[in-house]
């Protein structure tokens, strides 16, 4: 009878953990605000490199509500070879050793970078966008 107890309990709280992955902050965004956030981080410059096969990548893509939501916005460099639009020269122009990427970019000049995935609070620290 413990054993079944102790089941129960394990499986509630998996399930409470599964569907509480996404943060508060990314549960409470908007389509129009995010859209607004994504289209504001391109007109600031900020462009995100990553590959197809980037699990980081594919994440952020999907806090963005993916390639056919708000991520249509970000203006994005594929460095994978066999990707879609593959840039790999631009990619190895900037020196892209992890990805994703957030760059910075003024006139093609790099002005600053992130690496690895980032929050919507720090892209919006970083790019000068605020959200919501």
């Amino acid at each position: 009878m413990v054993k079944k107890e102790i089941w129960i309990v394990l499986l509630l709280g998996a399930s409470v953990a599964i569907s509480g992955c996404a943060s508060p902050q990314e549960q409470k965004i908007s389509t129009a605000a995010l859209d607004s956030f994504a289209q504001c981080i391109t007109e600031n410059g900020v462009k995100m490199y990553g590959s197809y096969i980037c699990s980081a990548c594919l994440a952020q893509i999907k806090m963005f509500g993916g390639h056919g939501g708000s991520f249509r916005y970000i203006d994005y460099i594929e460095c994978h070879p066999r990707g879609i639009n593959p840039q790999t020269e631009l990619c190895l122009k900037r020196d892209i050793n992890k990805t994703p990427t957030w760059i910075l970019e003024k006139e093609g000049t790099e002005i600053k970078r992130l690496e690895g995935l980032q929050t919507f609070e720090t892209l919006s620290e970083f790019s000068g966008c605020s959200l919501g």
